[in-house]
């Protein structure tokens, strides 16, 4: 007599984790893309919304040049920064002191950057505009998009 086997089927249960990971990394790239595109960077790490114009004049800065950046956020913070220092948050009286103290040892030039919001008041840009130039500031430049 012929004798048969009968084995139940076993299921097959084996995961193929290199395909698996194929697909993560390319879920993790198209995330990354759309992050990206969704928040773009901003310089310096503020979120200023620079006003936008139609006739902006590009202006070359060497990298070897030390700079004073004034920013007024929306809110009516001002920071202040500069290449050798981290940004900083004053008031606008004491804006001037500090201007000076950076002159006083050439440690930067006597040309100021205002990276001033879109929406903030203009009241407060005035102030921060009239402190730089109190501080013996000529050259100022307003960043813009």
């Amino acid at each position: 007599m012929l004798r048969t086997w009968r084995n139940s089927p076993r299921l097959f249960s084996d995961f193929n984790t290199l395909q698996f990971a194929n697909v993560m990394a390319m879920v993790a790239f198209v995330l990354l893309i759309v992050c990206m595109a969704v928040f773009p960077m901003r310089p310096h790490g503020f979120g200023v919304a620079l006003p936008r114009v139609s006739h902006a004049v590009r202006i070359e800065v060497p990298d070897d040049e030390d700079e004073m950046v004034v920013s007024v956020m929306r809110n009516g913070d001002i920071y202040f920064e500069s290449s050798r220092q981290s940004p900083q948050l004053l008031s606008p009286n004491m804006l001037p002191d500090r201007m000076q103290e950076l002159m006083q040892y050439h440690i930067v030039e006597r040309r100021v950057l205002i990276r001033a919001d879109a929406y903030a008041r203009w009241g407060t840009v005035k102030e921060v505009l009239d402190r730089v130039h109190f501080a013996g500031v000529l050259r100022v430049t307003f960043l813009v998009d």
